[in-house]
């Protein structure tokens, strides 16, 4: 199915396609029934500009020259109805069907953050992370897929003081398994994940008298997102910890939302905001609030994001060896989401 717009101005085209594929001999009468089927009464409201081309044969219509039988089709579209896929298994399948919140200082992708605390601190926060998939129930593809997928995600989240040689202050581990869900603009996951916070070795040296802490979590967690639109997402998480240790408490809770349109020309790349606020037991549900805007490039072949902006942090830390410590701060970051 090719999903459309502007359908009288494309139903004249594909009329004329026809006649000039009977004019030339070029195609059968039983070929012709085989020739694309533009479907008007589908649902697509959701649909981007009709972008890239189909090779079908080489005509001259008018004034326009279809070389090797070149067709307009669409490059991306989130809806659903404009998707008729079959289900089936698809073993290291491309794509996810739950996608790192952009907001999160804590979910695993790649990033580099240099930012200037209220203490006139000076850090970088380097994340060396990702996510895939192992299996899914479904769609193929990575573009806007559905079903059911088991993934992996994993990440080292690192902290460096600029002001002491870029020496490493801390390092938290992240690592987990979930089942992703999504289907349409409603997307879920259930799973585990662990979390370890150590210090940098340089740290100790600067303050011999700092107790480290074994900062531990092994939480089940549960999350939810809707798209009320292409552009935006909102989300929320809840993860009990059944395993905790060095400071560490039950229960933690986020949420957030994302402004993240698609661009009309991929290369131009298009504006971003998101906001997350994380709760957590050991702090006393005192909110850690994380703000990021800027400009982002999307692949609608992998639904990938590479982002450049600026960060604002306020609340507790989220290098959870030093959990107890408030900060805020502002800097900028490049983003590799998955």
């Amino acid at each position: 199915m090719l999903c459309v717009t502007g359908a009288d101005s494309f139903a004249e085209f594909h009329e004329q396609l026809q006649n000039s594929f009977v004019q030339r001999d070029l195609v059968s009468d039983s070929m012709m029934l085989e020739s694309p089927i533009i479907d008007f009464d589908s649902a697509c409201e959701s649909c981007e500009p009709i972008v890239g081309s189909q090779v079908i044969g080489s005509q001259v219509i008018g004034s326009q020259v279809i070389h090797g039988h070149d067709v307009p089709t669409q490059q991306h579209c989130r809806n659903a109805a404009c998707r008729n896929e079959a289900w089936d298994w698809h073993l290291l399948p491309d794509g996810l069907l739950w996608h790192s919140y952009l907001a999160d200082p804590h979910d695993s992708r790649m990033s580099l953050t240099v930012f200037q605390d209220d203490n006139d601190g000076r850090f970088w926060d380097a994340v060396l992370g990702g996510r895939f998939g192992l299996l899914r129930y479904g769609t193929g593809g990575a573009s806007n897929p559905r079903g059911v997928q088991w993934d992996l995600q994993g990440a080292v989240l690192t902290r460096l003081d600029m002001d002491h040689s870029q020496d490493v202050e801390s390092m938290d581990y992240r690592f987990g398994t979930e089942i992703t869900a999504a289907d349409g603009p409603w997307a879920m996951k259930l799973g585990y994940f662990h979390v370890s916070s150590h210090v940098g070795d340089e740290y100790i040296e600067r303050n011999p008298t700092f107790q480290r802490i074994n900062y531990v979590t092994e939480s089940l967690i549960v999350g939810g997102s809707f798209r009320p639109t292409n552009a935006t997402r909102l989300y929320a998480e809840f993860a009990n910890a059944f395993i905790i240790a060095g400071g560490a408490k039950r229960y933690q809770f986020q949420t957030g939302a994302e402004y993240a349109p698609i661009a009309k020309v991929a290369m131009k790349g298009a504006p971003f905001a998101a906001i997350n606020l994380n709760f957590r037991e050991a702090v006393d549900y005192d909110v850690s609030t994380t703000v990021q805007a800027g400009w982002s490039f999307w692949s609608p072949e992998s639904e990938r994001r590479l982002r450049f902006g600026v960060q604002f942090g306020d609340g507790p830390t989220s290098q959870f060896q030093f959990f107890d410590r408030r900060e805020t701060y502002l800097g900028l970051g490049i983003w590799y989401d998955y």
